[in-house]
């Protein structure tokens, strides 16, 4: 095998992020795009003209093409795990977008399909990759902050109700899994778990308060980290006009904030802000569209899955990295579903 050959499942709007990191890494990397598929055969043919590889007749097609070797699902979440599972069992290497999966049974069918036909998955979680996060999770793992007391997210963003109305999946439990936490707020809260690390237990209230659909547009959650610090997460589709997701971590000695991805504020007790610490903020319109995020960020994860693949080792966020949200997520679900606090241990054991 000279090149990784890689397709793309689902031709909406963020198969466009993969197929530009794809590009961007066959410039030094020996991978290649060579085709996509999607149920609507119209979009497929109009996404692979616009990059100049193969339209696939059908998914099952390019599953079962001995000249695929890896694959992005790119398809609504609902199907995520599905379309997962398929490709696992035609030996093929994915990368699944976020959520990986919407429900625990899900997480467990497809954690076991990868590993009986000896895939390699990563699910996207790609703020992981980005200097400052990794610069925040230092901080704070390594104790500049000194005794963590609190870390919490702030997701107040904003989508319209024509934006649930233009298609029949968004704001499903069936399709999305769920509404501003699942769909809007999963990077938010990746980002969160990675920089202060697990959670022991959850209590939340979700809420649809402003728009017509099934899921939340509103929620708020308390946390206890395992750690003992606490936070707080909240989330909206629901706010006007939308606000960048707020990042505040804080301990005995200090505390960092951070809009987005950039650093806002980071004091400590009697210490200068440190020389590899710029302050920049982010884009004020960002939240209240759905292409927001760069499209560049996807090249350091994509970087690593295809490394992985090459080197024959397990991807930075492998299947159990990338249910850690989801399986938050579910059980906040749970939470505001019966009104009691959830044990994180407890949730997972019953799953």
């Amino acid at each position: 095998m000279s090149k990784l050959r890689h397709g793309i499942i689902g031709c909406g709007l963020i198969s466009t992020w993969h197929a530009y990191a794809i590009n961007e890494l066959s410039k030094t990397m020996p991978i290649q795009l060579v085709g996509a598929a999607d149920v609507r055969l119209e979009s497929a043919r109009d996404f692979c003209a616009k990059y100049g590889v193969q339209a696939y007749e059908t998914i099952e097609d390019m599953l079962n093409s001995d000249e695929i070797d890896s694959v992005s699902i790119c398809t609504p979440s609902g199907f995520h795990a599905n379309l997962a599972m398929q490709a696992a069992k035609h030996g093929k290497h994915i990368v699944v977008e976020k959520p990986m999966a919407i429900t625990t049974e899900q997480l467990n069918a497809l954690e076991d399909t990868c590993k009986q036909n000896h895939v390699i998955l990563t699910s996207i979680s790609q703020m992981r990759f980005l200097p400052n996060i990794q610069r925040a999770r230092k901080a704070v793992q390594g104790g500049e902050l000194g005794k963590m007391l609190c870390g919490d997210v702030y997701m107040k963003f904003y989508r319209s109700p024509e934006y649930y109305g233009q298609s029949n999946w968004r704001g499903t439990w069936k399709l999305d899994g769920g509404g501003a936490l699942m769909n809007q707020g999963i990077h938010g809260i990746d980002q969160l778990l990675y920089i202060m690390g697990p959670v022991k237990s959850v209590y939340a209230r979700c809420k649809t308060l402003a728009r017509k659909i099934e899921v939340e547009d509103t929620a708020s959650v308390v946390l206890e980290y395992e750690s003992g610090a606490l936070g707080v997460i909240q989330g909206t589709t629901s706010v006007y006009p939308g606000y960048p997701k707020i990042f505040d971590f804080n301990g005995e000695l200090g505390t960092i904030k951070m809009e987005e991805k950039h650093f806002i504020e980071w004091k400590v007790k009697g210490k200068g802000t440190p020389s590899d610490i710029v302050f920049t903020r982010a884009d004020p319109n960002g939240a209240n569209r759905p292409d927001g995020n760069d499209m560049g960020e996807h090249i350091p994860q994509l970087n690593d899955f295809f490394c992985s693949i090459l080197e024959n080792r397990p991807p930075m966020i492998d299947v159990k990295e990338g249910r850690r949200p989801v399986d938050l997520i579910l059980a906040i679900y749970e939470s505001s579903r019966t009104g009691r606090l959830v044990d994180m241990k407890e949730f997972a054991n019953r799953g």
